[in-house]
């Protein structure tokens, strides 16, 4: 029930159809000619049958005497028969053209467009949302926009083209068997809106969702069999796979009773054969012109058994399109996502201090920070230590502005950073994260991020300032070497000394550190505090710490927990407290001087 439930709630805010139409009205000239030329090859496609009808007829009225028939007139027929048939591929191949050149142009535009919003997002969003579900939002969801405008446009020219050309056809012919011919249309019609009707899409979104956490789960399964094994937990496990997977029988079972009618929307497309015969019969049995009458007959029996057979793909085409406005509305999710706020009036700061004043944050609904309230004045080291998930790293993340606080203000040189230039605040501040970043470049590139009018030489500057010569000039390529795929993988550590380097060349008054030697082993780790130093000299420093020896000289500790500043001082003050630090310092002591000793196993006697 709560599974459904939810997936109404997705289906609330489905993306429309117009939505799909405004996309591609972005190019609506290209799609104007593509439709046009479409709805003609449907006519073109539609000649050859008018060509059957004639011919048939010419036999008829020669009752049946072929040497009676014009063969100069059945040649003209023959001819534009096969001339409707090139011209019809000629047509369709033209306006797939013009409907790919429209879509490509759109995929080109929505996908500059994204990477414009992102650009001007929070860069909180990139924290919280995967970045494997951007990456899908910009390759899968952009290129189901791709496949609606470039093949389903005009697929859905064609479709619905050709049976209206049918059916007036069939009137002009005789308009006495084309009215039962059209009689299962309206019942075709509501089959197919029952369909496509809203609770029906409640059962796909229901089914699209237990489908991908089946996949997830399936995965997970089959990935995690060592350590399922080792711990002992495949019942743990079996059963999670169990209920996700009952989960999707669950979907598909509700979707396929949804979709119970099908048959009959099977055979009200497939049943104006029984209407025209009785009506047939009936006017054979009275026509004054027998041959005649039996010619169009034959035709009715032909056209009116087929020509609602696209309609077929129309409904094919509504469970595409439903995949589509999915990925449509991941697209929206982003191009409609709050942006970050910039002043109309921009202030510059006045020095390179970090000023906290009453701030309050929550992510959404969560509390992360209550009242915080700090300064740290230029030129100086501050450390945020305290248990995980006290809120350090929210903190440290609050001053380059990923997100804006609830209450009170985060100032920079005097000014709240709301008031900053984003592009001004983001060159005073340089922030190195636990979770190092390279890009599929080369060294120098990857350092260069930091400054991208940096010469050569300045990149070997900050690359020896952060202790990266010793590795960069071991490999072949030297700092032209590309990182990745193709090139090479660096350790942690050295890793994280190139993403020091980068810090140091962009050369940000303030810098801050998000324990950036947590990964790091013991030789790497004095190597990157010894970047650190470069780093830090003459800047204003704020580094989160979890190993305490690191940050013992900082001119201010906040010890953080739960969201609150518990303690401030200096490394001996908050020893003589005697409370939550000197419990830090005195594990951190201990954990240095752990060994491992196993005591031998006695043996009875």
């Amino acid at each position: 029930m709560n599974e459904t439930s939810e997936s109404v709630g997705e289906v609330k805010g489905r993306v429309k159809f117009s939505r799909l139409l405004q996309i591609a009205a972005g190019k609506k000239r290209l799609l104007f000619v593509s439709i046009a030329l479409a709805i003609v090859s449907a006519i073109a496609q539609f000649v050859p049958m008018v060509v059957v009808y004639l011919l048939v007829l010419e036999l008829a009225r020669q009752a049946g005497d072929l040497a009676g028939i014009d063969a100069a007139y059945v040649w003209r027929l023959a001819w534009i028969a096969l001339g409707s048939v090139g011209v019809y591929g000629i047509l369709i191949y033209t306006a797939s053209m013009f409907s790919h050149v429209a879509a490509f142009n759109i995929l080109y535009e929505m996908r500059v467009a994204l990477a414009e919003k992102l650009t001007r997002l929070p860069l909180g969003y990139f924290t919280r949302k995967a970045t494997g579900a951007i990456k899908k939002v910009l390759a899968e969801d952009v290129e189901r926009v791709e496949l609606f405008v470039a093949h389903h446009i005009p697929d859905l020219a064609t479709a619905i083209a050709f049976p209206i050309i049918t059916i007036v056809f069939l009137f002009v012919v005789d308009w006495r068997l084309a009215i039962p011919a059209l009689i299962p249309m309206p019942l075709a019609i509501f089959v197919q809106g029952r369909m496509q009707s809203k609770h029906g899409e409640r059962w796909m979104a229901l089914y699209t969702q237990s489908l991908a956490r089946a996949n997830a789960t399936i995965v997970e399964y089959v990935r995690g069999m060592p350590v399922v094994k080792v711990f002992n937990r495949t019942g743990e496990a079996y059963r999670r796979l169990t209920e996700d997977v009952n989960g999707l029988r669950n979907a598909c079972k509700g979707m396929a009773k949804e979709y119970a009618v099908y048959p009959a929307y099977l055979t009200a497309l497939s049943s104006p054969l029984a209407f025209i015969l009785p009506v047939s019969i009936y006017l054979i049995t009275r026509a004054a012109d027998y041959e005649t009458m039996l010619s169009t007959v034959l035709l009715f029996l032909v056209l009116g058994g087929s020509m609602f057979f696209s309609m077929y793909k129309l409904m094919w085409m509504a469970g595409i399109l439903r995949q589509i406005m999915h990925g449509v509305g991941e697209v929206d999710g982003i191009l409609n996502g709050e942006e970050i706020h910039e002043s109309p009036s921009p202030k510059l700061p006045k020095n390179a201090s970090v000023e906290f004043a009453g701030v309050g944050f929550a992510y959404e609904k969560a509390a992360v920070l209550s009242d915080v309230t700090f300064a740290v004045p230029e030129g100086t080291l501050t450390a945020l230590v305290g248990p995980s998930g006290g809120g350090k790293t929210t903190i440290a993340r609050l001053i380059p502005r990923f997100w804006d606080v609830a209450r009170g203000e985060v100032r920079v040189g005097g000014v709240n950073v709301r008031e900053i230039d984003v592009a001004s605040l983001m060159d005073r501040v340089a922030f190195v994260f636990q979770d190092t970043m390279l890009f599929y470049d080369t060294i120098e590139e990857n350092i260069r991020m930091g400054n991208r009018d940096a010469s050569t030489d300045a990149v070997i500057r900050a690359a020896e300032a952060a202790q990266c010569s010793e590795f960069i000039d071991r490999l072949p390529g030297g700092y032209g070497t590309f990182i990745g795929e193709g090139g090479t993988y660096l350790s942690g550590g050295e890793a994280q000394r190139i993403s020091l380097a980068r810090a140091i060349l962009k050369d940000a008054p303030i810098v801050v550190l998000d324990e950036a030697t947590a990964y790091a082993d013991p030789d790497n780790e004095g190597k990157i505090l010894a970047a650190f130093a470069e780093l830090a000299q003459g800047k204003t420093v704020i580094v989160i710490a979890h190993r305490l020896s690191t940050v013992v000289d900082a001119d201010q500790i906040l010890v953080i927990d739960h969201g609150e500043i518990r303690e401030r001082g200096r490394h001996g003050e908050l020893l003589a407290l005697d409370g939550l630090y000197a419990r830090m310092w005195d594990s951190y002591a201990k954990s240095r001087d752990w060994a491992l000793t196993i005591k031998p196993t006695e043996v009875a006697a």
